[in-house]
Formats: C-alpha cells, structure tokens, sequence
C-alpha cells in the first residue's frame, strides 16, 4: 500500500480536471443561450441589375433606307379646311343691317351723285371710269394720252363673256345709285353722296362689266336680280354687303335673305377674282382701240378732243 503523501497530488489533479471540466462546459452552455437570445442577422438582399438590352438585329438595307426617309404629312379633310371660310362668309353676313328702305320723302336723282360725270383722279388724265378699266383688265400693256386703253382684254364677270372693246363695257355700282338713296343716302350731303358714287377705296364698289349685264340689273337688288352665271354669286353677294357696311346702308328682309342664299355658294377653296388697281401701264401715242369718231362721245361719254381740252368725265351709264 502507497504512502498517503503519494496520493495527495494524484487527487488534487483530478479535482482540477473536473473542474475545469465543469467550467469549459458551463462557458459553453453560456454561449449558447446568448447565440438563442440575440435575433438573428439580417441578411442584405442584393439590388436587381437591369437587364441588358438585347443585341440590335441587323436590318435588311430596304428597310433602313424606307426608316430614314422622312414621313409624308397626312392631307386634311377638306371640311376642316372649309370651315375658317364658312365663318368669315357669316361674320360678313352679320355686320348687316337690316330694315326696312325708305327715301324720307326726297326723291332720286342721279344728278345729286354724279353731277359732272365721272371725276378725275391723281393720274394724269385719267378718270374714274378709265382707272377702273386699267383695275380690272386680265390684260393691258398701254392707253393712249387720254388714259383711254390701246389694247386689253376684259372679262364681264356677271355673265362670263369677253371683251377687248371697253367700249361695250359699264362701270357698274355694285350698289346702284337709286338703291344707296332709299337705302339711308337721301339724306347724305352732296359731297358725301359724290364720294360714293366715285368710290376707288373699296374695290368691291365699281367693276367693269358688260353693258347688257348691268343694263339689265337696273337698281334691282339681289331679292330681284342676280348674276346670270350663278359662280359669281359669293364674291357678288361679299361685295354687296362690303359697300352697305361700309357706307351703312340698310338691307331690307327679302334682300338679306337673298343674299344669304348667295353666300351659301361660296366654297371653301373661294378666292376673290384679281384685281390691279396699282397697275403701271406705258403711255402711248398710238390711238385708243375703237375709238369713236371725231367730236363723238366715247364709250365713257368723253369727247375726242385733246388732252388739255378734256374736261370731267361724263357719265354715259343709265341713270340709276
């Protein structure tokens, strides 16, 4: 049998392993219940990457020739286009004013608006009548010394004939004299009523016609008479109230309501015949075409004297 003190150490060392032992495990034990406690990480979730575009495909050479070309613009519909023309025709139409004619008991004369005939204007030797012919012309290169027109062509846009003899032309009042006086120009002052029976400002005023045409429409107004050729009937109609707005002229009910009628025509594609009154024309010693004989009247009631012997145009037209 061993000595005791040989036992001792022996017994101490296992002590010690026991309880270090015992100490590794309850550490253990700690760890674990503090790993259970704590929440667990959270774990970063990576952004999606867009995906990447797909590999343009190579196109045939046609169709890439036909992506470059610019695109056509697409036509209108043509009622889209008519319709700025529609309302213009029945803002005209509205500036009308309607009633009933009257004269105030003074009676017409044609003498109280064209005294003296036509009246002369700032060209040299040339008056109102023959300004208008100069106007409207589809074509002239000269007049002679009096203004009175070498050559030319004329179209009478009331019937649609032709003419290159001025002489079977008349200045027309759109608004004929003896209408504007019972229309509200009875009572209008001399020079007044002078003024619009010479009335260049307004170009829907005065026109060149044939003289059958505008002997035939006497002082009728659109409710009685109208243009034989019925495509003259919008410009005719916009120019007849041009002038009563203008001069403020009444229209009575059955004449506004012809007149309606005869806007109706106007078309969206409408365009106002064409007119120059600016036209600078040579001036010729030749002699007028057709002139009449030697101390005759002419065409616009001028005799065939010299320049410096002319005197005011007389009127030649009927006398409304």
């Amino acid at each position: 049998m061993k000595p005791v003190r040989h036992l001792v150490p022996a017994l101490l060392l296992s002590v010690l392993a026991v309880l270090l032992s015992a100490c590794l495990e309850l550490e253990e034990e700690q760890q674990q219940q503090q790993q259970q406690a704590q929440p667990p990480p959270v774990q970063e979730q990576a952004e999606p990457q867009p995906a990447a575009p797909p590999e343009p495909q190579p196109q045939p050479q046609a169709e890439q020739q036909a992506q470059s070309q610019p695109q056509a613009a697409q036509p209108q519909p043509q009622a889209q286009q008519a319709a700025p023309a529609a309302a213009d025709f029945d803002a005209l139409f509205g500036l009308l004013l309607i009633g009933a004619e009257s004269d105030g008991g003074i009676d017409y004369d044609r003498d109280d608006y064209m005294p003296s005939g036509w009246l002369w204007t700032e060209r040299r030797n040339c008056s109102v009548r023959e300004l208008v012919l100069i106007a409207e012309a589809v074509s002239l290169t000269q007049v002679d010394t009096d203004c009175r027109p070498v050559d030319g062509v004329w179209y009478s846009w009331f019937d649609g004939d032709r003419f290159t003899n001025p002489s079977a032309l008349d200045i027309d009042h759109m608004v004929p004299l003896a209408e504007a006086h019972r229309s509200g120009a009875a009572g209008w002052s001399a020079e007044r009523k002078s003024d619009y029976a010479n009335d260049r400002e307004l170009a829907a005023a005065l026109t060149a016609v044939s003289a059958s045409s505008n002997r035939t429409k006497s002082d009728d107004d659109p409710a009685h008479w109208r243009p034989p050729l019925r495509q003259a009937w919008c410009q005719y109609a916009q120019d007849w109230i041009a002038v009563k707005v203008k001069w403020s002229l009444s229209a009575d009910p059955a004449e506004a309501e012809a007149l309606r009628e005869m806007l109706d025509t106007c078309t969206g594609d409408y365009e106002r015949r064409a007119e120059f009154p600016d036209r600078e024309v040579l001036v010729s010693d030749a002699p007028a075409a057709n002139p009449p004989p030697a101390g005759s009247s002419s065409s616009s009631g001028t005799t065939t004297s010299t320049a410096e012997e002319r005197t005011l145009e007389p009127y030649d037209g009927p006398a409304y």
